[in-house]
């Protein structure tokens, strides 16, 4: 999974927007996609695999389906920025009903990304994993290289650059998260339950879209503070 693309734009966080949400991030932009190379059983197989550790949110599960110099970053120095993505991504399960499909790399993301990272094995196919609950869609991009006879995940190791970037950026972060977080507590009744009915409903954009109207806040505002909503526990 690209993880640059869950902890670069909070507003990346929400069910409605792909990473493809977790997506809309660049590797989910690809236009066509080509004949999969890879054999239907052994790509079903790892598909189910990468989802059944993906939504455990065990971070040892999930990083033993990636080749070993992937493993190596998210133990390495950028251990930090790692565990903070897979934290963000784990608030979207990946449901039962999903689809997928493998393509051939779309060479000018890759490009893109190489001012995030590089690829220290340089993947050969993409994995997208989509799904829709309600009116929320979302997906999963997974870059996939060949390792010891089968496939593993494969992942860009963030530079230097990225790291500082992230870590400077950590104070800001935390008050940008306090302040929509302590606009979510202030939602009153009914609107409050009205919102997280919605959600329930995978009605995120309906929820965003109620709560701009009763608040008067800007959209982007309103997306931030409905996905605070969102990760609160439900009563």
């Amino acid at each position: 999974m690209y993880f640059i693309s869950v902890v670069s734009n909070e507003m990346r966080l929400l069910k409605h927007r792909s990473l493809c949400l977790l997506l809309i991030s660049l590797c989910a932009a690809c236009s066509a996609r080509a004949q999969s190379q890879v054999p239907q059983a052994e790509a079903n197989s790892f598909v189910a695999e990468y989802v059944a550790a993906y939504n455990s949110k065990n971070a040892a599960r999930l990083q033993a389906l990636y080749d070993f110099k992937s493993r190596a970053c998210f133990t390495g120095e950028g251990k930090d920025f790692y565990e903070g993505a897979m934290e963000v991504m784990w608030r979207n399960p990946i449901p039962a009903k999903y689809t997928f499909s493998v393509s051939a790399i779309n060479e000018m993301n890759m490009k893109a990304m190489e001012s995030f990272g590089r690829f220290a094995l340089k993947p050969t196919r993409e994995l997208h994993i989509d799904y829709q609950e309600g009116d929320d869609v979302g997906g999963v991009v997974v870059y996939l290289v060949r390792e010891n006879g089968r496939w593993r995940a494969d992942q860009p190791c963030a530079s230097e650059q990225s790291l500082k970037q992230f870590r400077d950026d950590a104070p800001a972060r935390k008050e940008r998260e306090a302040h929509y977080k302590s606009l979510a507590d202030a939602i009153q009744e009914p609107v409050r339950s009205q919102l997280i009915a919605l959600l329930r409903e995978h009605k995120t954009a309906q929820a965003i879209d109620r709560y701009k109207e009763a608040s008067g806040q800007d959209v982007q505002t309103a997306m931030l503070v409905i996905n605070q909503l969102a990760i609160e526990p439900k009563h």
